[in-house]
């Protein structure tokens, strides 16, 4: 769990967990997509209000499609819970079938959200955000928040209700243009919400925020929150500021977090971050000069740790422990 600090007079932002991540060693066999390119608006601007109906049409067009896909698990956020399965050996995202015992996902009368994700196992699955409004769930069901379902769910499945997460919570915090105020709906061309009436494009967001392992020799520089669980230490980080570069943010988040200078800044890896819309920026860093002050607002102790006398650390899903993982293993190559 990496310590997140923002610039004096910036919104405090709540102590980030780690995400779904694979070491730098497997991060190869992970397919990389083009990003989509992002278009104005070409032609007259939308005239007509969205339809709540759009939705439903969308569900019963990929309906069809996943009798091809055969996708055997659904994703349901009610509010911001996630609907998960309990049985003996845990807790796992249902079946299609465990989930509409719980709710009518195809009346037309639930005000919901649909979208897809693509599941690493390489079918897409159908998520769904409805408003909540005090629904319980039966018994051999729960719904917790991402940060509990983190602890249970396998790795695919927590990167995919993460992605479904974000894509559910962007589409329901943009219904309306925060230019002129009109109704928004989906462009068909490109993940964007289009103004009907300006035509103004509104893309999900994403908060960069970089995540750094300071090492000197054997040693490596760890953090605590006062968030964090008990004993928790993990590395430093925090959020790229408006005009600043990655590594600025580095130099920049360092110093002020613990008051010591870096050099040898190399890239490590990345992970989408869905609390709420992050991506974490991996680097290492060697440090420079200056002795540990830490910026007590923020955290409660930073130390140095050696690879052979580490305190307890974030989750092992986590970019943060990647990231101690491979100083370990290099301290152990050394």
């Amino acid at each position: 769990m990496p310590v997140v600090r923002r610039s004096p007079g910036s919104p405090a932002r709540a102590p980030q967990v780690g995400c779904v991540l694979r070491p730098r060693s497997a991060l190869g066999d992970l397919p990389l997509l083009p990003p989509k390119r992002r278009t104005r608006s070409e032609g007259p601007p939308l005239s007509s209000p969205p339809k709540r109906s759009s939705d439903h049409e969308d569900r019963r067009s990929a309906a069809s499609e996943q009798g091809a896909t055969r996708a055997d698990r659904i994703i349901l956020f009610v509010g911001s819970r996630l609907l998960l399965r309990v049985t003996e050996s845990g807790s796992r995202l249902p079946t299609p079938d465990e989930t509409r015992s719980v709710i009518d996902l195809d009346g037309d009368g639930i005000p919901d959200i649909f979208v897809t994700v693509r599941h690493r196992a390489g079918v897409d699955i159908p998520a769904y955000g409805i408003d909540d409004g005090g629904l319980e769930p039966p018994e051999g069901f729960r719904l917790d928040g991402l940060r509990v379902a983190f602890h249970d769910l396998s790795e695919p499945d927590f990167r995919a209700a993460g992605t479904a997460r974000q894509r559910v919570e962007w589409r329901r915090t943009h219904r309306f243009c925060s230019r002129c105020g009109a109704h928004n709906r989906l462009d068909p061309r490109q993940e964007a919400m289009v103004c009907v009436s300006c035509g103004q494009s509104h893309f999900p967001r994403v908060a960069p925020a970089v995540i750094v392992l300071v090492q000197r020799g054997p040693e490596a520089l760890l953090g605590r929150s006062p968030h964090f669980k008990p004993g928790v230490y993990s590395t430093l980080a925090g959020f790229v500021e408006a005009g600043e570069s990655l590594e600025e943010c580095v130099h920049r988040e360092i110093h002020e977090e613990v008051g010591v200078r870096i050099t040898n800044l190399r890239y490590f890896g990345s992970q989408p971050h869905p609390f709420p819309n992050s991506l974490m920026i991996g680097f290492v860093a060697d440090w420079l000069e200056g002795d540990i002050r830490i910026d007590r607002d923020e955290i409660e102790d930073a130390r140095w740790f050696r690879a052979d006398d580490l305190p307890a650390l974030p989750h092992p899903m986590s970019i943060a422990r990647a990231l101690v993982d491979d100083f370990v293993a290099r301290a152990g190559d050394a």
